[in-house]
């Protein structure tokens, strides 16, 4: 009784936690300022009480407070921009690629679901090239690409949480050539069939240009290039072809003198 029963009450450490008491020898834990549970998730508080006697006697009680989650994050996607190669020709159905994205928030709160929102590629739905995994964010094709009809395109993924909080990201998808075109002579043109006619002097001297053959590839890059060489001669000896650039020259002269 008296000085001995009375008791002081404090929060040990800097913690933003302090008591209130507007009864004698009951105090209430009150918040001082917004917890974040993404920085701090929980936080033991120890209370001491020390008694007005002489000598004074302390005691001391630790209580844990744990924060509750509430939805206060966005989903967040590991890049802004994904860059996706994928081979022309692939195969319908076939993964091209996943994105990836994470929320600080925890259970029900951090529960993601991906999106490609709408937009169109050659006046055709998005939804006709590509379709994506509303759980794991694994993209796939829905037709088989060809480069030398389409190049690349761009797709808008979304990510959502369960209370509608949301972020983009792009997809920058590159289609990749694959040699799945063969050269087209162009010149000269054939006029019986594959065979051309080309006309040249019998007294035609070594050297002497008897025609330039052109051709072209739908193919890119190192696909488009092209070598010229003489797959089949009736004269044997009597014609060369330029590798580089078809040009075709006699190398003997055509009568033996």
């Amino acid at each position: 009784s008296g000085q001995n029963g009375e008791v002081q009450c404090q929060v040990s450490n800097q913690l933003p936690f302090k008591l209130d008491s507007s009864i004698k020898n009951y105090y209430r834990i009150i918040v001082q300022h917004p917890l974040d549970r993404e920085t701090v998730p929980k936080y033991d508080i120890t209370i001491i009480c020390t008694d007005a006697g002489h000598p004074s006697l302390t005691s001391q009680k630790t209580i844990r407070v744990e924060v509750s989650d509430v939805n206060d994050n966005s989903p967040r996607f590991s890049r802004p921009v994904y860059t996706a190669n994928v081979q022309e020709n692939n195969v319908i159905g076939a993964s091209i690629f996943s994105v990836t994205a994470f929320d600080p928030d925890v259970e029900e709160n951090a529960r993601l679901n991906f999106s490609i929102l709408e937009s169109e590629i050659q006046n055709s739905s998005i939804a006709s090239y590509v379709s994506i995994n509303s759980e794991s964010g694994v993209i796939y094709a829905r037709g088989t690409f060809d480069y030398e009809q389409l190049k690349g395109f761009q797709i808008q993924v979304q990510v959502h949480d369960s209370g509608a909080l949301t972020s983009n990201a792009s997809v920058n998808v590159v289609i990749l050539d694959q040699n799945d075109n063969a050269p087209v002579i162009l010149h000269p043109s054939p006029e019986y069939g594959s065979t051309a006619i080309e006309t040249i002097s019998r007294f035609a001297e070594p050297g002497y240009l008897v025609v330039k053959v052109s051709a072209t590839d739908a193919d890119s890059g190192q696909n488009a290039h092209l070598s010229y060489q003489i797959f089949q001669a009736a004269h044997h000896n009597l014609f060369t072809v330029s590798a580089d650039t078809g040009e075709v020259w006699t190398i003997r002269p055509i009568l033996n003198k």
